[in-house]
């Protein structure tokens, strides 16, 4: 989580406390309408609506499988939030208690600068929802044409390179051959043969691996069927199920690997997810289909670091 994602939670903790104690008072001493005042923006503005913020700033993103559009924009929210909040509730005391119009102008200008920095969460939430996968073009159909006698070509030879690993993706693979979504379907991915449920996995980026493991199916019997027909469609396969020889840089984790499935073939990286993310990231729904570039992204860490330490964790 960015520092200043979870300064709004500490925030609204904070303003949680500064509520109940205005109100307290208030049902003590009546305070008057300061004390109203202030215990119910405090309790609206700053514990309900920055927690909110915070939460939303870290979560929201992710179920839309997008970084943050503006994500510089959060420390600004933070500060011009917290510190007109507070502008507010002062200067509308102030303005009451002494009837001078210089305070009533201090309290608008607090006012508009709350609304502008709510707007800025707005804005950016909005248009980083908006977010939509690209998908790949489908290739246009040619215009049938009148065939013109040739001699017969040679029959063509495989060129196309595949290999077929725990780490591929499900909408790559059937991209590269559209029969492997009823293979897959008949394997026991079902849902593949859904209308709709292909743009769901490819906006999630669901591997094989991942998508074998939540259906319970044997990973390593999918992939000879799948190798089996590709290699019927002409595809030169080098199988995934042999040993990666030594000093092969295919061994390296990147930052497209998708965190779940790393922790689950390499029991060493716990200790470096756990260092730089913390222990809930192994109950987090989001490794499921969140690449470590994007969990680096989202916690503020550099990842050329962490993809060091966690390579070198693993060997």
């Amino acid at each position: 989580m960015n520092v200043y994602m979870k300064r709004f939670i500490y925030a609204s903790l904070f303003y949680l406390a500064a509520a109940t104690v205005f109100g307290a008072m208030n049902g003590a001493l009546s305070l008057g309408y300061w004390a109203q005042f202030g215990h119910t923006h405090f309790n609206l503005l700053g514990f309900m609506s920055m927690m909110v913020f915070g939460i939303g700033y870290f979560i929201l993103p992710r179920f839309n499988g997008a970084d943050l559009r503006w994500p510089e924009w959060v420390a600004l929210h933070f500060w011009l939030g917290n510190i007109s909040l507070i502008g507010m509730v002062v200067f509308r005391g102030l303005a009451v208690q002494t009837g001078d119009d210089t305070y009533q102008g201090l309290f608008i200008g607090s006012a508009v600068t709350q609304a502008v920095s709510i707007f800025m969460f707005i804005i950016n939430m909005w248009v980083t929802l908006a977010v939509k996968k690209t998908q790949p073009a489908l290739a246009a159909t040619p215009a049938p044409q009148t065939p013109v006698p040739t001699r017969a070509a040679p029959a063509p030879q495989p060129t196309k390179n595949i290999m077929i690993t725990p780490d591929s993706r499900v909408s790559d693979l059937i991209d590269a051959l559209p029969a492997a979504q009823r293979l897959l379907a008949m394997a026991g991915l079902s849902a593949l043969s859904l209308p709709g449920h292909l743009d769901h996995v490819r906006a999630r980026g669901v591997t094989l691996g991942i998508a074998c493991r939540n259906h319970g199916l044997e990973l390593d019997s999918v992939i000879l069927q799948l190798e089996d027909l590709f290699r019927q469609n002409g595809f030169d396969i080098r199988s995934s199920l042999q040993q990666v020889p030594v000093g092969d840089n295919r061994g390296q984790i990147n930052g497209d690997r998708l965190i779940g499935d790393v922790i689950k073939n390499h029991p060493a990286a716990k200790p470096v997810f756990q260092k730089y993310f913390g222990s809930g990231c192994f109950d987090c729904p989001g490794q499921a289909f969140e690449s470590i570039d994007m969990a680096c992204r989202m916690h503020g860490v550099e990842s050329g670091e962490f993809l060091q330490e966690l390579n070198a964790a693993v060997g």
